[in-house]
């Protein structure tokens, strides 16, 4: 496996650097996944959270990602929302059970603070 540098008992933040050796994803049974979600009518400058779970045909959980962000005004062209557009890429186990058209994806946002006004 790979070798870790510049981490110390005292150190309070992730490391820094980590030397790994480069894995066949293919060899070991993983298969890659990437899901573009698109979330209209945000409001502009209010934290949204987002996730993104992955089912497979037995609606078990293969894999889930969630973020949060913030629409700014300047970035869009509109006056009232804005629009969340994502790419995230899973990495699914590749077994025989889950078959690739059958996997369901669902998105589900809220906004974090939503009574507090903007300022």
């Amino acid at each position: 496996m790979g070798k870790i540098e510049n981490c110390s008992k005292c150190s309070c933040e992730l490391c820094s650097v980590i030397n790994a050796d480069p894995v066949d994803m293919e060899k070991h049974g993983a298969r890659l996944l990437t899901v573009r979600i698109r979330v209209n009518n945000v409001c502009f400058d209010k934290k949204v959270a987002v996730a993104v779970i992955i089912y497979d045909n037995c609606h078990r959980i293969l894999a889930f990602r969630g973020f949060i962000t913030v629409v700014c005004k300047e970035n869009e062209c509109g006056d009232e929302c804005g629009t969340i557009v994502r790419k995230l890429v899973f990495v699914l186990p590749d077994d025989d059970s889950s078959d690739p058209d059958e996997i369901e994806v669902r998105t589900a946002a809220n906004y974090i603070y939503p009574c507090e006004s903007n300022c």
